[in-house]
């Protein structure tokens, strides 16, 4: 037998915190195991004691013939390229309320889905599914909830082909529209989770996501998730760069004293400037990491332990598409609205072209930097779209923050200050 190479050893206090990327099994080794747990790294075939029955239960110790990084390759085959199910991501417009300055949208055209294109949208669902596979739907824009009637029209259209046990929705918006009888209406429609940013306190907030008319959004939103968050569950997103990295504190404060923070979910990401690599406002990688360290710290409860993640992202799926206001199909979503990424359209179907072959041929167990890293089962390579773009690994997953993430979440467990 052998050790994982997916362990993740990290010390706490006097003992070892062990954490596997691919099983996700946690194992706190107290001082007193550390004898018995260094033994079994000596001689792991003539240990029999409980601590080794433990290890292999969590996967840290696996069979000498286990190729683990084949049976990632195996595992993700199977889901990646399997056509049971569709799973969708519609911009029912590509129109916003907003001028925030590190949108990706920029240059693309601000459509909305027009009678012809929803008729073909639902004929793509039904040709691309049958009847009790699963369908997934994430709502998208643009600012998808001023399309709304055409997110109810196309969802009762869809609930009345397929089964309504296998159907599931989110969205993602700005949070300025959702007032509580939206959100009562998406409840029906099983839309049942919302991603929001907010950007740190008002003055920050408001000066990077404003309306198109000038005016600050955050008050509202505010008020929306609050009135909301016992309909819906509710993400909090906080998109981070150099010029709002000190307002973490000053949000969780405010979500404390609005009495939102303990009913929904935050966490903070980086911004990227895909337009222009050298964007001073930019964090680098490393100060990034440090920030959500230091904001996990502090916020424990907002930690989600990291788990195996074989489909990599919708973008490498077989089953996953992204659909335009004018129907245009994409693999990523952030090559929306941009021909380059296009490849066809729910009408005439998909192309074989450049993007479809990239996304498909893409592979991170063949990279000899991803075979080697103990973070591959959670991390898969990182983001195909900024690889494809940069020539790079753009990793979803860091090492400090994944073993914040395990910290936090077994002092939690244990009911550590």
């Amino acid at each position: 037998m052998k050790f994982s190479q997916f362990n993740i050893e990290h010390k706490i206090e006097n003992n070892i915190l062990l954490y596997n990327t691919f099983s996700s099994g946690i194992l706190l080794i107290e001082e007193e195991d550390l004898n018995e747990y260094k033994n079994i790294k000596l001689d792991i075939d003539k240990n029999e004691s409980l601590l080794k029955k433990e290890l292999i239960k969590g996967n840290m110790i696996v069979e000498d013939s286990l190729n683990e990084v084949d049976l990632i390759k195996y595992y993700s085959n199977i889901l990646r390229y399997k056509n049971e199910g569709l799973f969708l991501t519609i911009a029912p417009t590509l129109s916003c309320n907003f001028v925030c300055p590190y949108c990706y949208e920029k240059g693309v055209d601000f459509t909305t889905m027009n009678e012809n294109t929803i008729e073909n949208t639902l004929k793509f669902i039904k040709n691309n599914i049958k009847k009790d596979e699963p369908l997934s739907i994430s709502w998208y824009g643009g600012e998808p909830l001023m399309a709304f009637n055409i997110i109810e029209k196309l969802t009762n259209e869809i609930l009345k082909y397929v089964n309504i046990e296998n159907f599931s929705a989110d969205i993602v918006t700005n949070g300025y529209l959702l007032t509580r009888e939206y959100a009562k209406k998406m409840k029906e429609m099983k839309i049942n989770s919302a991603q929001i940013t907010l950007d740190g306190p008002p003055k920050i907030h408001d000066s990077r996501r404003k309306l198109s008319s000038g005016g600050g959004s955050f008050d509202r939103i505010i008020e929306n998730i609050k009135n909301s968050c016992d309909l819906i569950d509710i993400t909090i997103r906080v998109n981070l760069d150099n010029t709002n990295k000190e307002g973490i504190d000053e949000l969780v404060s405010i979500l404390k004293e609005n009495d939102i923070y303990d009913k929904v979910f935050l966490y903070i990401a980086k911004v990227e400037d895909l337009l222009n690599e050298n964007n001073i406002n930019i964090l680098k990688e490393e100060e990034f990491t440090e920030y959500n360290s230091r904001f996990l710290r502090k916020n424990k409860n907002f930690s989600n332990i990291s788990e195996f993640n074989p489909n990599i992202c919708g973008a490498v799926t077989n089953n996953s598409f992204v659909i335009d206001p004018n129907g245009n199909l994409y693999k990523c979503w952030d090559e929306i609205g941009r021909k380059k990424g296009c490849i066809g359209n729910v009408t005439d179907g998909i192309e074989l072209n450049n993007t479809v072959i990239y996304y498909g041929a893409y592979n991170p167990v063949e990279d000899n930097q991803c075979r080697k890293c103990n973070l591959l089962p959670i991390c898969m390579g990182g983001c195909p779209y900024l690889k494809k773009m940069y020539g790079k690994n753009d990793c979803f997953e860091k090492k400090d923050i994944v073993i914040r993430k395990i910290e936090n979440i077994y002092k939690q467990k244990l009911g550590y200050n």
